[in-house]
């Protein structure tokens, strides 16, 4: 898996200091250089300069200068060659993304790029075996390697590419890159979708792009509001595109890339996986360079698909629909009530989401709830004792509630948080969790014990979590009340100052608990880079093992992370982690662990049960020597040779196989 936040921030870091030099809104500046490229796609190849030629006028007549690279004669050199200072780059060709039909990977020196001519003598043959090459995110990114496929290296090096600060990529009728799928393929599902213009938006935006656009339904509307609105933010260019629709939008957090947004549109029927439109980048930002005030269209609940019979009662604005923990699954049906999708999935707590409808369905008993948010957004739930609407009002404040009279201002810190509401006896009947991407704050009228359940709980009154109770916590308090200690317990040792809490690289989770030790909210982040914040409390916690570290700043500020050989204080040398369970007696242990070596290329880390069966598995290419911590060799049970259990870096908490490649540095 790539290290994409790493690479990421670079990105950013080059954004930023590109942009000092973008010029102040209403200066004059040099011309816009718009580079149209047409790849070789066989017998359509005439039709795709055609529409090139259409997007070329229409830039020239905005003042744009324009450079056309078509086939046969859109080689890597030719293309790279032009795009140099580019400020807009539509590409018209074939598109290769991931997921596809073809491989179980994302193979990068491919995926997420151009298919263009190999020489300006193969004609507009699309033979990717002998004429066309897919020079993909590695070529973009001019980080091909050895391991990469023979015609990437021998046809796409030299990159990077280079265009000009704030540049756009727009995608004209490319296969994956709006998250549709090839003609013959299945349907995409959202998903799907979302994960293809992912991946494809990724090299354009880290290499320092303000805006990516993939769409077939045209594409000289975008170049002539781009070029004509240098000061118009880039999610309102987005909703002026041809074939827009509001009312088929749907958004998501980009996870590769922090405070960018991905916006994908199914044109179709619900079920079709038209997915012919999409956006990608931070949506207040302008063709400029400059960053505006832009509120992004909320996407409305989708409309219920057609099996509804008549009699159906809609909620506007929807209603909560409470899920009892365990097991549920959702269904999408075909308008002869046929199931053409289902969703399985299970609750660990009681649950809840939003729905707009209850209606019965042709050839399906009972009633069916259609779901608007959450896991089983776009699916039919069927009413049970277990899947119900909740009506009841909130309870009344119990004994010992203080109450606000006008409200008083609630404080949360970014991250992760549940409301929950209850009935008299403190059982839950509802709950909302939201991920704050900032602090934020809302109105609370009560401050109140909840029976039979820990600590004191705040009635929230407006904002995402009006109508709900939320816990009292160091990341939920009042603004008038500096945060509540974390759980007390015996055997804490408190810093005063706080002292540097060091992180490796990697995946790792923070928690809050009540005073039982019972987890209240946990937040997950994967660091590119070995990290670190303060933290002013080291102590046992109830009812969970080993110790933890309290955190007051950074991104696990406000919670719990347990400690161990990736999280010590910088003061400590980290402990050894334990081998888990297949090692065989005789390992050998290291304390502190040693450094064991890699040689360039690919590598897999496994992780197996106590009977020597693989887990999990992560694999990863490496473009030049490297090395880590190792704490273990061991055999391992059913598995040959032996491995190395692997502390930091790319493998960390992975056995990898003792091999020609992976060895012990003082081998």
């Amino acid at each position: 898996m790539r290290n994409r936040i790493r690479s990421a921030l670079i990105a950013v870091l080059t954004l930023i200091g590109s942009q000092l030099a973008v010029a102040p809104v209403g200066a004059v500046v040099a011309p816009q250089k718009v580079v149209i490229i047409v790849g070789p796609t066989g017998a359509q190849t005439d039709s795709y300069r055609s529409k090139g030629d259409v997007i070329a006028t229409v830039a020239q007549a905005a003042g744009a200068t324009v450079v056309k690279v078509y086939s046969p004669n859109a080689t890597w050199a030719a293309v790279k060659a032009a795009v140099d200072g580019a400020n807009i780059v539509i590409y018209l060709g074939h598109g290769n993304g991931y997921p596809n039909p073809y491989n179980t990977v994302e193979a990068t020196d491919r995926d997420n790029g151009w298919g263009l001519n190999r020489t300006t003598s193969g004609g507009d043959s699309d033979d990717w075996s002998v004429a066309m090459v897919y020079c993909g995110e590695k070529a973009l990114r001019g980080t091909l390697t050895s391991s990469d496929g023979a015609a990437q290296r021998t046809y796409c090096a030299g990159g990077p590419i280079t265009p000009a600060a704030n540049w756009v990529m727009i995608y004209s009728n490319a296969c994956y890159a709006p998250g549709a799928s090839e003609g013959f393929d299945v349907p995409a599902t959202e998903s799907v979708a979302m994960q293809r213009v992912r991946n494809y938006s990724y090299p354009g935006l880290l290499l320092g792009g303000g805006a990516y656009f993939a769409t077939d339904m045209g594409a000289q509307g975008l170049v002539d509001t781009i070029l004509h609105n240098p000061g118009m933010a880039f999610g309102a260019i987005a909703e002026s595109a041809n074939g827009y629709d509001p009312t088929r939008q749907v958004h998501f957090d980009h996870p590769d890339l922090a405070g960018t947004r991905i916006w994908i549109q199914n044109t179709g029927d619900p079920t079709s996986g038209n997915y012919f439109f999409a956006y990608a980048g931070h949506p207040d930002m302008t063709p400029s360079g400059a960053t505006v005030t832009y509120t992004e269209p909320v996407p409305p609940p989708p409309a219920p698909p057609a099996p509804a019979q008549p009699g159906a009662t809609t909620y506007s604005p929807p209603v909560t629909l409470l899920f009892k923990m365990g097991a549920h699954t959702g269904y999408t049906f075909n308008s002869s009530g046929v199931a053409t999708g289902q969703k399985a999935y299970s609750l660990g707590a009681d649950s809840s989401a939003d729905t707009s409808t209850r209606a019965t369905l042709p050839n399906q008993p009972g009633y069916w709830f259609y779901v608007t948010n959450g896991v089983w957004a776009g699916y039919w739930v069927q009413e049970s004792s277990t899947i119900y609407l909740y009506s009841a009002p909130p309870p009344p404040p119990p004994s010992g509630t203080t109450t606000y009279n006008p409200p008083v201002t609630l404080l949360f810190k970014a991250g992760g948080h549940s409301g929950y509401r209850f009935d008299s006896a403190g059982s839950v009947t509802g709950l909302k969790s939201y991920t704050l991407g900032a602090d934020s704050s809302a109105d609370t009228s009560s401050r109140a014990p909840i029976p039979n359940q820990p600590g004191s709980w705040f009635y929230v009154t407006n904002g995402v979590w009006a109508g709900y109770w939320v816990q009292e916590s160091s990341s939920v308090y009042l603004a008038s009340a500096a945060p509540p200690a974390p759980p007390p317990s015996s055997g804490t040792t408190t810093y005063s100052p706080p002292v540097t809490l060091l992180f490796k690289m990697g995946g790792h989770t923070g928690y809050t608990f009540n005073s039982a030790g019972v987890a209240t909210g946990q937040k997950a982040y994967s660091l590119g880079a070995d990290s670190s914040a303060d933290t002013s409390s080291r102590a046992p916690i109830p009812n969970q093992p080993g110790s933890w570290f309290y955190v007051t700043n950074g991104v696990w500020a406000g919670y719990w992370v347990q400690e161990s050989s990736t999280i010590y204080l910088a003061s400590a040398t980290p402990p050894p982690p334990a081998p888990p369970a297949p090692a065989q007696p005789g390992a050998t242990t290291y304390n502190p662990p040693v450094t064991l070596l890699f040689k360039m290329g690919g590598h897999t880390g496994y992780t197996f049960n106590s009977s020597g069966v693989a887990t999990g598995i992560k694999s990863y290419s490496l473009g030049s020597d490297s090395s880590a911590a190792t704490s273990t060799r061991a055999t391992l049970p059913n598995q040959p040779g032996n491995w190395f259990y692997v502390t930091n870096g790319v493998w960390a908490g992975y056995w990898l196989q003792e091999s020609s490649s992976v060895y012990l540095a003082s081998s």
